[in-house]
């Protein structure tokens, strides 16, 4: 089979595309074979080594070999079945994520029957399924925290991106209130995810802003927190998709001296979360935002548009034709 992996640190050029074995699954494991997966800002992160953070976790020098396939999220086919293995066939649609194990970047992967994985749904493309895991489970685990309530402001800070996009959604279905933040061009996007008004950096301050808000998420890791503070109401939510060591380090002190709730951390997955996806995909309460599908061959493309940001929604990497 064909995987991309890079064996040190550095920029895009340095994924290659290699051959492996085809893996075998163990007893519980399925096999599946990726149609696609999604570049996603842990992607670019880790491959850059930046923050130097994670070096601690992937290899201080040169990436592990256990971790030199990036790659979180797929959609594919159960193509072998372990012993014991209850809940999938060999034919199922699935869609998901490795989570921390990445390795999608490859033809193959074998996962524990037990993974964020699911049976996929057939209105959307493989593409679009690989792209909704990342952006929707991270707002999704967010959102969980503050609790959102039919008329509550919302302000999404980077809304026409992954997370900001499915942000923007999930908030319009819990009939908030929502504005969202991005640059002119992209206006009309969000005003069709359900965004009911729209700021345009380009043009518009958020020091400026006047309203306050019930909750903010800034997705993008751009926005001052003081300058966040200013715009939420008091024991409001901020929600900090992005936040570097030293505002997760301050979170707690800055929630108790503010009078507010700060949100950080990395978001967990489940395979409830996957199935609860699924439904709203399915009823039409959620839809996928892809700006482009890149083929296994521009993966260095796919990444440099990935790291200088501002996209629209997510990046799909097709591993094979469907």
């Amino acid at each position: 089979m064909k995987a991309i992996e890079f064996d040190r640190y550095g920029s895009p050029e340095v994924l290659q595309i290699v051959e492996r074995e085809i893996p075998e699954p163990a007893p519980g494991e399925i096999r599946i074979r990726i149609h696609a997966t999604a570049v996603n800002s842990g992607d670019w992160r880790v491959r850059g080594a930046s923050p130097f953070l994670v070096r601690l976790f992937f290899g201080l020098f040169r990436p592990k070999k256990s971790a030199r396939v990036l790659g979180s999220v797929l959609s594919g086919t159960v193509d072998k079945a372990g012993e014991g293995v209850q809940g999938f066939s060999v034919g199922d649609r699935v869609f998901g994520m490795s989570d921390l194990a990445m390795g999608c970047y490859a033809q193959y992967i074998c996962l524990p029957e037990s993974a964020p994985i699911v049976k996929g749904t057939e209105i959307i493309s493989h593409e679009e399924a690989a792209s909704i895991p990342f952006g929707l489970h991270t707002a999704h685990h967010f959102l969980k925290k503050v609790d959102l309530q039919p008329g509550m402001k919302v302000l999404v800070i980077g809304a026409s991106g992954a997370v900001g996009s499915a942000a923007v959604q999930l908030a319009r279905n819990a009939k908030c209130h929502v504005t969202a933040v991005t640059s002119g061009k992209n206006a009309d996007l969000v005003k069709s995810l359900g965004a009911n008004e729209v700021l345009n950096y380009e043009t518009e301050s958020l020091a400026e802003v006047l309203q306050k808000y019930d909750v903010i998420l800034e997705t993008v890791g751009r926005t001052d927190v003081k300058t966040l503070r200013t715009l939420l109401k008091q024991g409001g939510d901020l929600v900090l998709i992005s936040a570097g060591m030293k505002d997760m380090f301050l979170a707690g002190i800055r929630s108790a001296f503010w009078k507010l709730k700060i949100h950080t951390g990395v978001a967990a997955v489940s395979r409830q979360d996957m199935e609860y996806f699924r439904k709203i995909i399915e009823s039409g309460d959620y839809s996928p935002v892809l700006e482009k599908t890149y083929n296994m061959g521009e993966v260095v493309q796919a990444h440099e548009h990935a790291e200088k940001g501002h996209k629209r929604g997510n990046l799909a990497l097709r591993m094979m034709e469907a």
